[in-house]
């Protein structure tokens, strides 16, 4: 049971990098639209809370 709750946080985490890739994305446009990035930072900010919660939780 430990090995798939591992594998669903690692995945969780693959999708944070995702996420901050397109934050990275929109930041670079010529006109970046803050509001989104905003968002898109929060729901980072809670994945890699999940993530750190499930992985390195007993």
């Amino acid at each position: 049971m430990v090995d798939l709750i591992e594998r669903k946080s690692l995945k969780l985490l693959a999708q944070a990098g995702q996420t901050l890739n397109q934050v990275v994305a929109e930041g670079l446009c010529d006109q970046p639209q803050q509001p989104l990035m905003r968002a898109m930072l929060a729901e980072l900010r809670a994945m890699l809370d999940e993530f750190e919660d499930a992985y390195f939780t007993e």
